[in-house]
C-alpha cells in the first residue's frame, strides 16, 4: 500500500428499492422505485386493506336475507330463511 490517505469507496445509493408504509387504520402501502425505469417518483404502488376479522353474527347480517341463517328458540337451533317464516320465527 502505498503512502498517504486511503483513498474513499464511495459507494452509490442504490437504483432499486422499496418503501413501506403503515397507515393508522392498518392498511399496508408499498411504494416501488427503480431510479432507471422512473426517475421522478415511484413507478407503481401496491395498498393491503387492513385485516379485519368479523365474527359469525357480522357475516351473517350482511347476507340477504334468504341466505342468513335464524335462531329457533324452540329448540336451540339455526334454520333456513324458509322453515323460520313457516314457524314465524322473522
Amino acid at each position: 500500500m502505498g503512502r498517504g490517505r486511503p483513498p474513499l469507496e464511495d459507494i452509490p445509493p442504490p437504483r432499486k428499492y422499496t418503501r413501506e408504509f403503515t397507515d393508522d387504520d392498518g392498511s399496508v402501502s408499498t411504494w416501488y422505485y427503480d431510479l432507471d425505469y422512473f426517475p421522478n417518483g415511484p413507478y407503481k404502488v401496491e395498498v393491503t386493506p387492513p385485516v379485519i376479522k368479523e365474527t359469525w353474527e357480522e357475516k351473517n347480517a350482511k347476507l340477504p336475507k334468504t341466505q342468513r341463517k335464524y335462531f329457533n328458540p324452540a329448540n336451540n337451533k339455526w334454520i333456513g330463511y324458509g322453515r323460520a317464516k313457516q314457524l314465524g320465527v322473522i
